[in-house]
């Protein structure tokens, strides 16, 4: 009473689970990378509104900082775009996850009952055999 399919989907099922799990790692990793290109823009805005601001600072200063503020507001509104489709990237990645993972588990809860189910067919053959032996050796008595 061999039951190889449940042993191929558990394969199959963890391959799957193990391929998910890779690619949310990946998601994590692009995620994080583009919350520090993020900060690292926010840093940027900083580090030029002080030059212009510095009291020390003539007029070339000032007009530098107006034309380089619509890049460096650009340069932020798409870090903040990235952020948010890596937020959104790894939510998604992470319910497949979720769902590689029930899978997995599903398959492995059916494999328990059908091992349990072959333990009791097994107990079932070796109490018949007894019983056939203990009805022989009383027969003979």
């Amino acid at each position: 009473m061999r039951q190889m399919p449940l042993e191929v989907l558990r394969r199959l099922r963890r391959h799957e689970l193990a391929d998910v799990e890779k690619a949310f790692g990946e998601a994590v990793a692009r995620e994080a990378a583009a919350e520090t290109a993020l900060g690292q823009r926010h840093q940027d805005l900083l580090m030029e509104q002080k030059l212009a601001s510095d009291p020390l600072a003539d007029d070339r200063a000032v007009e530098a900082f107006s034309r380089w503020l619509p890049v460096g507001q650009r340069a932020i509104s798409e870090a903040q775009e990235r952020c948010r489709q890596a937020a959104i990237d790894r939510d998604c990645i992470r319910s497949a996850l979720l769902m590689a993972q029930a899978a997995l588990k599903a398959v492995e809860k059916l494999e328990e009952k059908q091992q349990g189910e072959i333990q009791q067919h097994r107990l079932r053959k070796e109490q018949a055999v007894l019983d056939e032996l203990a009805l022989r050796q009383r027969n003979l008595h």
